[in-house]
Order: structure tokens, then C-alpha cells, then sequence
């Protein structure tokens, strides 16, 4: 249980809102179903509607369930565990794998969070319903590092240098053409398009800042091997951002070059050649700075050795 109380600022505010403030972690839908589910307490009364109003000097207790009661279910999936401890375990996650289950559609198993709780048997609830003890994702055709948390206090650890941009994370990526300048930066804001799932440059005020760095590693053939490092973790930057600029990442099939991408099937490259390599961050237990990296995956590797024997 987590308690809390308001403060003049909050006066005002529907209880969804207060709590989606104090609590940036959890999406409001999941917030929403703990007021409705009987998790909030408003001045010790039980308080089922997320449009109350808060006053000051509130006091809430907030009840997160565990992950027994939201019915998520552990499954037995091999894991290639980079790193672990008692607060955190670091996955090598294989593309084509799903960081976490949607209420509908192909992906309600076999998802890394269905993975990581028959491994962890006492997973972090605070990522939300369908989402326990993550903190962070990768598409599903994106291999490399992710982190995952085993408590609150490491969840809420990692997501605090998430938002504060203090994790550095890089990618391994093949993009379309020679990239010139070798070294640079993107720098440009991204927006959701409406009724879609993909995103776009934009210069609107709702878009959202978002950079790139980036520096070619080599030139192989008529492409470009490029390592990544996201300040901003944007939906989809890394792929949005070089698709703006004219070299797409290779595989892509949502904003690269499909003529291309089918001529690459011929080198069995059969999603985007994107993986997340490298992560450096503090760990919860003592605030020490830790490394970690995870190899290319090896469809990738594979295709990378057949481009250099054309």
C-alpha cells in the first residue's frame, strides 16, 4: 500500500488525474480500474469514482493488487538472461517476442511478461495490469536489452533515471544508403497519427521532442551499419527519425523502403534490423553504475555475413 496526501496545487482535481500525477509509472486506464475496482481510499472511505475531486490534505491509500489477483499467467519460455539480482533481471530479448500481453488479438501468451513471471515467481505490479515489472519495451521484431523489474522500489528506481534521461541506451541498426555525415544528430519532434498506431515528424505543438545520435560503424555494400543512442524513447524514434531523413532501417515494414525490404529477403532478413546492444544505468540496490551489452543477434549477424560475400 502507498499512502499520500494533497497539497493546495491539487485542489481540484479528479482523483484519476491526482493519481496519474503522483503516480506517472501506472497508464491512466490501469489507474482507472483501481479506483473502480475498490484499490483507493479517500480519507479511509472507499472511493469508486475516478471523477471525484480531490481537496487539501487529502489522505489516500492506494492498494496495488499482486500479480496473482490480475490473473496474468506465468509461462515456461527460455530466457537468455544477461544480468540479475535481487531487484532486477536484465533480458536478451529474441525478436518476434512481445514485451507484454494485450487483452486481445495473438498476443494474450507467450510474451516476455508471461516469460519473466514463471522465472521471477514475485513480480512488480506497478507497471500495470498487463504489464507487470516492466519499465520499459522493445517492439516485438527488435532484439537486445531489456530491463525488467522484481519490486516497486526497482521499478520506481530505474523508471526515475528513465525520465530523468540518465540510462544510455544504443542500437545496432542497417540502414538504406551510405548515411552522411558518418556522425550526427536528429533532432526532431514526433507525433502519433490519429486512428494509427505509427508516428510521424511533426512540427505541431502536440508532437513530442525526441533525439538521436548516431555514428556509422562501416559501410557494408550499398548500406549502412550504424550504432544508436536514444536520449528520448519515442514509439518507434530510432525508425521514424532515419526514415525522415531518407535512410531507412532495413527490414522495416512500416516506414522503410518495401522494394527494398523484399529484395532483402533473398538474405533471409525478415524484420527490421534493429537491436538494442547496450544499456548503462545505476542499479537499485546500491546506485552503482553497471554495463551491459548483448551481441548482435544471430539472423542479423547472418546477414551481415552474406552482404559482405555479394
Amino acid at each position: 500500500m502507498r499512502h499520500y496526501t494533497t497539497t493546495s496545487e491539487d485542489v481540484g482535481l479528479r482523483l484519476d488525474q491526482y493519481l496519474a500525477k503522483v503516480k506517472p509509472d501506472l497508464t491512466r486506464s490501469f489507474i482507472q480500474k483501481l479506483i473502480k475496482g475498490g484499490h483507493i481510499f479517500v480519507n479511509n472511505k472507499k472511493t469508486v469514482k475516478p471523477a471525484h475531486k480531490v481537496s487539501e490534505n487529502d489522505e489516500l491509500i492506494v492498494d496495488i493488487p499482486s500479480i496473482k489477483e490480475i490473473g496474468v499467467q506465468a509461462e515456461n519460455i527460455p530466457l537468455d538472461i544477461i544480468y540479475e539480482d535481487k531487484d532486477i533481471v536484465v533480458v536478451n530479448k529474441p525478436a518476434g517476442m512481445v514485451v507484454h500481453p494485450t487483452d486481445h488479438g495473438a498476443h494474450v501468451s507467450g510474451t516476455l511478461v508471461n516469460a519473466v513471471m514463471h522465472y521471477c515467481k514475485d513480480l512488480s505490479g506497478i507497471g500495470g495490469e498487463k504489464r507487470p515489472g516492466i519499465v520499459h519495451r522493445l517492439d516485438k521484431d527488435t532484439s537486445g536489452l531489456i530491463i525488467v523489474a522484481k519490486n516497486d522500489k526497482a521499478h520506481n528506481h530505474i523508471a526515475k533515471q528513465i525520465h530523468d534521461r540518465k540510462i544510455t541506451k544504443k542500437y545496432l541498426t542497417l540502414l538504406k544508403g551510405h548515411l552522411s555525415p558518418r556522425k550526427g544528430s536528429i533532432e526532431a519532434p514526433l507525433e502519433k497519427i490519429h486512428g494509427e498506431q505509427d508516428m510521424r515528424v511533426s512540427g505541431r505543438k502536440k508532437a513530442k521532442y525526441a533525439l538521436t545520435h548516431y555514428e556509422v560503424e562501416k559501410y557494408v555494400g550499398d548500406y549502412s551499419l550504424v550504432e544508436v543512442q536514444i536520449v528520448t524513447g519515442r514509439t518507434h524514434q530510432i525508425r521514424v527519425h532515419f526514415a525522415s531523413i531518407g535512410y531507412p532501417v532495413c527490414g522495416d515494414e512500416m516506414y522503410g523502403d518495401k522494394i527494398l525490404n523484399s529484395k532483402l529477403k533473398i538474405l533471409n532478413l525478415n524484420r527490421q534490423f534493429l537491436h538494442a546492444e547496450y544499456l548503462k544505468f545505476r542499479l537499485p540496490k546500491n546506485d552503482e553504475a553497471i554495463e551491459l551489452t548483448a551481441p548482435l543477434a544471430e539472423d542479423l549477424e547472418e546477414v551481415l555475413k552474406k552482404m559482405s560475400e555479394l
